[in-house]
C-alpha cells in the first residue's frame, strides 16, 4: 500500500462516495471531527455516514483533487479542491443544478494507522456566495 493511499481513500471513497468499507479501513470508530469556529464533534462511523449521505443529496457528481500534502507524523495536512453539482437544501438555498467550486484544508491526526482526529477549514462562505448569486 502506498503511503498516501489513505488520503485518496478519504477524499475519493469516503467523502465523495460515503464508502462504509473504506471508512472502517482508514478511520477509527469513533473519531473526532473539528469544524471552523472551534466546534468539536466526536463521531461514530454511523453518524458520519449519515451526514455524508445527506451531504451527497445536496452535492452530486463530486470530484476532488489534491493540491498539496504536508506530513509530519502523526499529523498530515491536505489542501484540496472540489467541484460538484448543487441540487438544493444547503442553508435553504434552492438547487439550480449549478456547478460549484470549493477549496479547503484538512489536518489529520493518525493513530495506529487510522485517522483518529481531523480539523477542517473550508470555503463555506465562498460557496454560500456562489449559491446565493452574490459571486458570479
Amino acid at each position: 500500500m502506498a503511503s498516501e493511499d489513505w488520503i485518496d481513500a478519504w477524499f475519493l471513497d469516503i467523502w465523495a462516495n460515503a464508502n462504509r468499507a473504506r471508512l472502517a479501513e482508514y478511520v477509527s470508530d469513533p473519531f473526532v471531527f473539528h469544524l471552523p469556529g472551534g466546534r468539536r464533534h466526536p463521531l461514530s462511523h454511523e453518524s458520519y455516514l449519515s451526514y455524508l449521505l445527506l451531504w451527497r443529496q445536496k452535492f452530486k457528481s463530486v470530484v476532488f483533487s489534491i493540491s498539496d500534502v504536508i506530513s509530519e507524523p502523526p499529523l498530515t495536512v491536505v489542501r484540496y479542491r472540489c467541484q460538484a453539482q448543487y441540487h438544493g437544501g444547503w442553508f435553504n438555498l434552492p438547487g439550480k443544478k449549478q456547478t460549484i467550486q470549493m477549496t479547503g484544508m484538512i489536518q489529520f491526526r493518525r493513530e495506529n494507522g487510522l485517522i483518529a482526529e481531523c480539523w477542517l477549514e473550508d470555503s463555506s462562505f465562498e460557496l454560500y456566495k456562489q449559491l446565493s448569486g452574490t459571486v458570479k
